[in-house]
């Protein structure tokens, strides 16, 4: 029994004792893990500033793409706030839309243009000379009245 209590008794020195290690109290817990904490986000704060300037950028590139198209196909660039500008493939069957669309619409809307007055090759009737000053005027220059 003597020799238990001797053997409980080294087994307490040695945990009081410690194996050299350091021991931290919850306030230098704390202090370590809001230091960890405060490194991990600036890194990560970063790394998303960078990919969000980065995907800024892809979407101006995008927009003045999309803008150079409209232009070339002879689209008014106001639609280019209509424009789906999501990706580059995206962008382009936007654009091939808007285009299909408007051609369509100037076709209709130049049928229902009717132009007035004397046209070439249309009519053989002369345009009334009206009033008399006209007729001075047109006899003036040799044109029949």
């Amino acid at each position: 029994m003597d020799e238990q209590m001797n053997q409980n008794q080294t087994a307490n020195q040695a945990a009081n004792m410690g194996t050299g290690e350091k021991t931290f109290t919850q306030e230098d817990v704390n202090r370590i893990v809001q230091e960890r904490l405060a490194k991990e986000k600036a890194k990560n704060s970063g790394e998303a500033d960078f990919a969000k300037r980065e995907q800024e950028l892809a979407r101006r590139e995008l927009h003045m793409s999309a803008k150079e198209k409209l232009a070339e196909k002879g689209l008014p660039t106001r639609l280019l706030d209509a424009l789906n500008c999501a990706d580059k493939d995206t962008m382009e069957k936007s654009v091939a839309t808007i285009e299909t669309v408007f051609n369509e619409y100037r076709k209709e809307s130049m049928k229902n243009i009717k132009f007035k007055g004397f046209q070439p090759g249309v009519s053989t009737k002369l345009p009334d000379a009206g009033k008399t000053e006209d007729l001075a005027i047109r006899s003036a220059m040799g044109l029949p009245t």
